[in-house]
């Protein structure tokens, strides 16, 4: 495992994350703002057993320890998708988002993203 987050290091992709507040109880984000990291598909074994079915609709992160205040639950990402000329509040085309708390640990931490395709407007 060691090889293939060294691998990782060097293979930070750009993607734009929008960061997610609340304003008059709705759902708000924030201008998406470039960020790099290192990101790969849910494919393991272990994945499909703690995930189910859906494994292949999710994305890893691996993000630095010290960008461990980047991250909350219900940010959303444009990571295959272009983010819009005119910011939406609602950054309905971003195409993936935390969907649980990210996990830190002493010296790395992980974010797990789940693919949007599908949600319904007003989501």
């Amino acid at each position: 495992m060691g090889h293939q987050l060294r691998n990782l290091r060097r293979n930070k992709r750009k993607l734009y994350l929008c960061q997610k507040y609340i304003e008059n109880g709705k759902d708000f984000f924030h201008e998406p703002v470039l960020i790099h990291e290192n990101y790969l598909p849910t494919n393991s074994e272990g994945d499909l057993i703690s995930i189910g079915m859906d494994y292949p609709m999710y994305l890893r992160m691996k993000p630095e320890i010290s960008e461990r205040d980047l991250f909350h639950e219900g940010d959303r990402f444009y990571i295959y998708t272009e983010p819009p000329s005119t910011h939406d509040k609602l950054c309905k085309n971003a195409d993936y988002e935390i969907y649980k708390k990210p996990m830190i640990h002493i010296d790395s931490m992980e974010v797990m993203v789940k693919r949007r395709s599908g949600v319904r407007d007003g989501d």
